[in-house]
């Protein structure tokens, strides 16, 4: 029996690996011949088991960057109607590069992490710019918010560049097949891991092989409770032969830091909402009025004592209207909204912008804002505002106040 092939009695875990007649592997690592069985293996039950996702039945570099751009921070079934909707407002770059940033970030709303929008008016000027879209992994990513793993997604999906794409779910696959303790968040610089990968992403079909492991860590190969049965690289996974592939990768959570307190305020000025540009929540697009609380203070001292540098309006006694919790990446806030009735006599004024209510859905704007406005509709009487859905075409008719200006 050659060096390397399982045989009776060997210690779980090992088969399937090593050196052998149908080539030479590092140890630990799958031959060449059962990696191209590997290969053929993942391929067929990608194509029998996808999900059937819009992204996956175009090979349009554009659609496909837009849809791995929305599902860096957004689930796949919040990203679907809202992947839709972007390509039917910019059906392609030369219409993404011609709109203007604020006509993005309006359809963007409701998603949050507005960078991603910025980020796609500013890359898509730079396609136009250089005459069309770049078609490998390493030219992709000198685009404007373009990192390692969306520039291979883009690159093998749409131009069959074999290069893979290393993520979270990705790594937790090779991980268990490899039986290899890595970090999860810093398995993608293993050299394993990447080897793997590389021999598994071929030409070819390079990018239904990587949306294979993909779908395969994302439906199957779960962090927790993981279907062995249903997995196509099961003969192989040394993590499965264990007995315990939960137990790859290595999860190391950081000591969760307490949440940050804030204050919120909403206040209505002759039928008009009170925001503001730049808060703690949000950069670069406008918000409701807030302030961090410090250790000692209480939520509506703080919101009163901050309300003229913010507003450039005396605030009276802030109303509570209700809490939430809300997180953004890693960090987490609780938050308190208060009603603010203002006038105004600020010795420092500040810039606001007016808007109504009704307009507010055409406002870019994240979850927060949502659940305070969702708040000031339910526990003040009388209000007639909707809570902004997103969607809206176009940049609402605001009235913008600048600084010195009074409310």
């Amino acid at each position: 029996m050659p060096q390397g092939e399982p045989r009776r009695g060997r210690r779980a875990g090992t088969a399937g690996f090593g050196r052998g007649a149908g080539g030479t592997a590092s140890k630990g690592e799958p031959r060449v011949d059962e990696t191209a069985r590997l290969r053929a293996a993942l391929l067929r039950w990608y194509r029998r088991s996808r999900r059937d996702l819009p992204w996956r039945r175009t090979r349009d570099p554009y659609a496909i960057w837009v849809s791995e751009v929305l599902l860096q921070q957004t689930t796949v079934g919040a990203a679907l109607p809202r992947y839709s909707a972007f390509l039917a407002r910019f059906p392609d770059v030369e219409a993404l590069a011609a709109a203007e940033e604020a006509e993005v970030l309006a359809e963007w709303s409701g998603l949050g992490y507005y960078s991603r929008a910025r980020n796609l008016s500013r890359a898509a000027r730079a396609i136009v710019a250089r005459g069309g879209f770049p078609r490998t992994a390493e030219e992709l990513r000198t685009l404007p918010g373009v990192g390692p793993y969306t520039a291979a997604a883009v690159a093998s999906i749409a131009f069959d560049e074999p290069v893979p794409c290393l993520d979270g779910n990705v790594v937790r696959v090779l991980s268990r097949v490899l039986a290899r303790r890595v970090e999860a968040r810093s398995g993608t610089a293993d050299g394993r891991i990447g080897r793997l990968a590389a021999s598994l992403v071929v030409a070819p079909h390079a990018g239904e092989r990587n949306q294979a492991l993909m779908e395969l860590g994302a439906t199957v190969c779960r962090p927790r409770g993981p279907d062995c049965p249903r997995c196509p690289l099961r003969s192989v996974c040394r993590a499965r032969a264990l007995g315990r592939p939960e137990r790859f990768p290595v999860s190391t959570r950081p000591e969760a830091e307490p949440p940050v307190r804030l204050a919120v305020g909403v206040a209505v000025r002759k039928g008009l909402l009170v925001l503001v540009p730049d808060t703690e929540l949000v950069r670069g697009h406008l918000a409701l009025p807030s302030v961090r609380v410090g250790p000692g203070e209480s939520e509506a001292a703080a919101l009163r004592r901050r309300w003229p540098a913010l507003t450039g309006a005396r605030a009276g006694a802030p109303a509570l209207l209700g809490g939430f919790h809300h997180s953004v990446l890693t960090r987490r806030y609780r938050i308190r909204v208060f009603l603010v009735l203002d006038a105004p006599g600020s010795s420092r004024p500040a810039a606001v912008t007016l808007v109504r209510p009704g307009d507010l859905g055409r406002v870019p704007h994240g979850g927060a804002l949502r659940k305070a406005l969702d708040l000031w509709r339910r526990r003040t009487a009388g209000a007639a505002a909707p809570t902004p859905r997103g969607g809206g075409r176009g940049v609402p008719r605001a009235r913008p106040r600048r600084r010195g200006q009074g409310p």
